[in-house]
């Protein structure tokens, strides 16, 4: 095993080759791997990448289209998990105070209302007086991301202890 000083301050690449062993044998300290998976799915003009850690959960999303594929900077969204992630990671090495934000019960009810304004918001733009073509496609947009939101939320909250499965329509 190589002696954990050499290998800190060096870029992941550069441990790996100062390693010279099969990365699932080694334990290059103090990086964190994270097993997981990433999807590629289609969606309009292009396809949507997401990475996902090996319990599903979304770390960071991509949607690629023949503008964007040559690109090697681009816009990725990350979500709740790798920010978390990456939150202690900056917290182990003092670069981020912990974020003391109120109980637990009060932050998701927050979240829940951040949910539903943004789910109205959905809504109110499908009101039109007349639908057009940017209409349908506004639609389709946002039939899709409504269910993948759905599912991913419900995957997740099946989990959750103490709370009833739910019943579909």
């Amino acid at each position: 095993m190589v002696d954990q000083q050499d290998l800190f301050g060096k870029t992941y690449d550069q441990q790996l080759e100062s390693a010279g062993e099969p990365l699932d044998e080694v334990d290059i300290s103090p990086n964190r791997r994270i097993t997981g998976e990433m999807v590629f799915e289609p969606m309009g003009n292009g396809v949507r990448v997401t990475a996902r850690d090996d319990q599903h959960r979304l770390l960071w999303g991509y949607v690629g289209s023949k503008e964007t594929v040559n690109q090697i900077h681009c816009l990725v969204a990350t979500y709740e998990t790798l920010q978390r992630l990456i939150s202690e990671e900056l917290q182990k090495r003092g670069l981020l105070a912990p974020d003391e934000q109120g109980d637990p019960v009060g932050r998701a009810k927050a979240a829940l209302e951040r949910l539903e304004a943004t789910i109205d918001w959905l809504r109110t733009s499908l009101d039109v007086n007349k639908v057009s073509e940017a209409t349908l496609e506004r639609a389709t947009d946002i039939c899709r991301i409504a269910l993948d939101a759905d599912r991913q939320i419900c995957l997740d909250a099946n989990s959750l202890r103490g709370m009833k499965s739910r019943t579909k329509e």
